[in-house]
């Protein structure tokens, strides 16, 4: 996303460390240095070789760190600035007590530095091979048979893998030839239409660009979390977040409650021997996923209050298979910014200043300038017929007609798949809102969102389809030729769609570029939000264009107490917390991370392999069930999928050996009941909508349980007959009693009180007990 700005401290000295210098040490991922006329990359590692060049200056800290897994930052054309530089040394250090820059993320650039003159490596052999390398054998090289290394896939968000680096560039990456297939049928039928609606969308986005930079914060709501329940306030806040996607609710923690979440996960992170570093695009995200401010948070009572209540303004309807007053945990990242008076240190000493040369991404960045915003749950899954297309939920737009597209409907979001391609960090659950939680005080400029959920959206879907006439002009060009190149008479629909989707690649998180995306003028229609308290919950919409700056430290105005020799230390802590629904989907996921979570390991997106890769299960201190219910009772163990739900005062699903009959269910339909939690705020049924909207919800928690707790629950497939209303079966079955009975009464004999018919029926349940002794 954005770069980080860092300040060389002159003279200054180590001073023990902390976490906040642990967390800032990952900023500086890579060290650069300068010689003679051409730029030295130097890039540490923690791994030695035989004939590597030793020169460790290492300064020992009480925090002992190693990362897991040496990744390797390949080179694309975007980073242009570094691809012609004298020389490439890898320097290496020796062996010797881990110390917090060993935060640092390792990388090897010079065996892929193909552009560079020089380049000093170690040759691999059957003593120091490369990890993952194949081993040599006699046998590979018969009839001249060339041997050939198989490297290990290593999944790894923290490799800077040529589609990120490629977003900083000014050409797309092209993908299989299956993608123009699909791009062709998407529209086969609607050309004409959705060349229309093409200019129907830009005249309204050049429209909203306006407004948007017109208005900025304001058009930000705020809630207070007192006031959820009071229609009166929910009535603005809804009108404005289904608007333009992005609220704020106030005090959903108390500041104490904060405050103490901070400094009992300052002391977990201290203990903290082996961790997964940071991507070099984004060094202030960490994969911990089980701290005490994590855990505490997602269990809380107030957070669970709030994500109800947000959930609760989507357009739900009686029919839709989730229950969005059950909100559940989704296991997500921490970001924290650690800073001394404004500058960034590394075990105490100021980091190297920062240059184009820092990182190959950081390079990528400064040569492209440009401006890149993230959108989560899937890329190619919203084109794809198996991700969003499943539901149809993108249909409308495909077709033409992207006003009818209801940006808050859920329908056509419970059963798509957001996650084909298994891609690190990217999100399986359904997800009504992106969410954070403010554990401290974070000003203005850490993120910005672009507050237009829907016009956003379907540009960036139809984009893909179209190209301009004539090519952009140059940046420093005048705002008539920008004009332009901007109006819809200089865009047509594409003959021959090709294989690009405009910021989209498998596995990683859909982009929206200033470059390929020009309509949406990233520069005006980003906005910040208003300062956040400690405790304060930012929502926006799932489809919701977000970047995040790492310098939140540089729009900190505190004045500096020079009398305070901590004054100047800030660290800024956020919690990833989203909303999601319970559902079917999100039941077999929940299954899936209440396993990690009683393991620590790693939650299931951030762990494709299954290996548990940067486990917190040997830390001091990690919480568990226990700690759960002290914070959020039955209900925090609900959303973990620690404890089963329930639907009123009893549980849906009988804990029997015995399937559900029909007549059971619809008792456990009718005793629905408003429950804890009533009001505006908690999504529960109106007693209007409780007979078809509780049936729904409840099919919803009757598998949920299933799912979870299989040992409790018995488990059967719903058939027809599992439906309240009685089958046409039960209603001749029930016909033929009543004939029978009226034709005894006839006879002068009544066949349900007849003695004969008693004693008959008392015999054979006496044979069938003898047989089945």
């Amino acid at each position: 996303m954005s770069k980080v700005d860092v300040v060389q401290r002159p003279g200054a000295t180590p001073v023990p460390s902390s976490l906040e210098s642990a967390m800032a040490a990952a900023a500086a991922a890579v060290v650069t240095t300068t010689a003679g006329s051409g730029s030295a990359i130097t890039t540490t590692t923690t791994t030695t070789t035989a004939n590597s060049n030793s020169n460790s200056n290492s300064s020992h800290s009480t925090i002992s760190a190693r990362p897991l897994i040496p990744t390797t930052i390949p080179t694309t054309t975007a980073a242009t600035t570094i691809a012609n530089t004298a020389t490439t040394a890898v320097t290496k250090p020796t062996a010797r007590t881990a110390t917090i820059e060993n935060l640092q993320q390792p990388t090897n650039a010079a065996a892929k530095n193909k552009n560079t003159a020089t380049t000093t490596t170690t040759p691999p052999s059957s003593q120091n091979r490369t990890n993952g390398t194949k081993r040599p054998r006699p046998s590979d090289h018969r009839d001249g048979r060339i041997v050939k290394s198989r490297q290990r896939p290593v999944s790894s968000k923290n490799s800077m893998e040529p589609p990120v680096l490629s977003f900083y560039g000014t050409q797309p990456v092209p993908l299989p030839s299956r993608f123009a297939s699909l791009k062709k049928r998407l529209v086969a039928g609607h050309e004409s239409a959705l060349e229309a609606s093409w200019s129907r969308l830009i005249v309204a986005l050049r429209d909203e660009i306006k407004y948007i930079d017109a208005h900025r914060a304001e058009l930000i709501p705020s809630i207070h979390f007192t006031e959820i329940n009071d229609t009166t306030k929910i009535a603005p806040f809804e009108c404005s977040l289904k608007r333009h996607g992005i609220g704020v609710i106030r005090g959903v923690v108390p500041s104490e409650d904060a405050s103490s979440w901070v400094e009992e996960t300052k002391k977990y992170l201290e203990t903290k021997h082996d961790f997964k570093p940071p991507p070099a695009q984004d060094p202030t995200c960490f994969d911990f996923f089980w701290t005490p401010a994590q855990v505490r948070s997602r269990a809380h009572p107030n957070m669970l209050q709030a994500q109800r209540f947000a959930m609760s303004l989507w357009n739900c309807n009686n029919d839709d298979r989730l229950a969005t007053r059950f909100p559940i945990t989704y296991a997500d990242r921490i970001r924290i910014e650690s800073t001394n008076n404004g500058i960034i240190t590394v075990n105490g000493v100021a980091a190297a200043p920062v240059s184009p040369e820092d990182s190959l991404i950081a390079a990528a960045a400064a040569a492209s300038n440009a401006s890149i915003a993230q959108v989560d749950n899937g890329s190619l899954e919203r084109w794809e017929l198996d991700g969003y297309g499943r539901c149809g939920l993108y249909d409308d737009i495909f077709k033409g007609n992207w006003e009818a597209y209801n940006a808050w409907d859920p329908a056509g979001r419970v059963n798509a798949t957001s996650d084909l391609y298994n891609g690190a960090g990217a999100c399986s659950m359904m997800r009504m809102f992106q969410g954070i939680l403010a554990l401290t005080v974070v000003e203005p400029g850490m993120i910005r969102l672009l507050p237009s959920p829907k016009l956003s959206t379907v540009y960036f879907l139809l984009r893909p389809f179209f190209s301009p006439k004539e090519p952009a002009p140059d940046a420093g060009d005048s705002a008539e030729k920008w004009e332009a190149y901007l109006d819809p008479s200089n865009w047509a629909l594409d003959k021959e769609q090709s294989t690009i989707i405009h910021g989209a690649v498998p596995g990683h998180a859909q982009r929206v570029t200033a470059a390929w995306h020009p309509h949406l003028q990233l520069d005006k229609s980003l906005v910040t939000p208003p300062t956040l308290q400690a405790g304060d919950y930012i929502i926006w919409h799932p489809d919701q264009a977000y970047q995040f700056s790492n310098t939140n430290y540089s729009s900190n105005s505190k004045p500096e107490n020079k009398s305070d020799p901590s004054s100047g230390s800030h660290t800024s802590m956020l919690i990833y917390s989203p909303a999601a629904p319970l559902t079917q989907t999100n039941a077999l996921f929940l299954a899936r991370q209440r396993k990690a979570f009683l393991r620590g390991h790693p939650g299931p997106d951030f762990d494709s392999t299954g290996t548990g890769l940067g486990s917190e299960a040997p830390h001091t201190g990690r919480l568990g069930e226990k700690e759960i219910r002290e914070v959020g009772g039955e209900e925090g163990l609900q959303a973990m999928g620690l404890a089963p739900w329930t639907l009123g005062s009893k549980s849906l699903v009988q804990e029997t050996p015995k399937s559900i009959s029909p007549t059971e269910e619809k008792k456990d339909v009718e005793m629905l009941d408003d429950g804890p939690g009533t009001g505006p705020g908690t999504g529960t049924a109106t007693p209007a909508s409780a007979s078809s909207g509780s049936r729904a919800e409840s099919e919803v928690v009757r598998l949920a349980n299933i799912i979870l707790f299989p040992d409790r629950y018995d488990f059967y497939m719903p058939t027809r007959a599992s439906s309240p209303v009685p089958t046409s079966r039960e209603k001749d079955k029930d016909g033929d009693k009543e004939m029978t009975e009226e034709k005894g009464k006839a006879k002068g004999k009544d066949v349900s009180s007849s003695p004969s018919t008693s004693t008959s029926t008392s015999r054979e349940r006496e044979k069938g007990k003898g047989k089945e002794r």
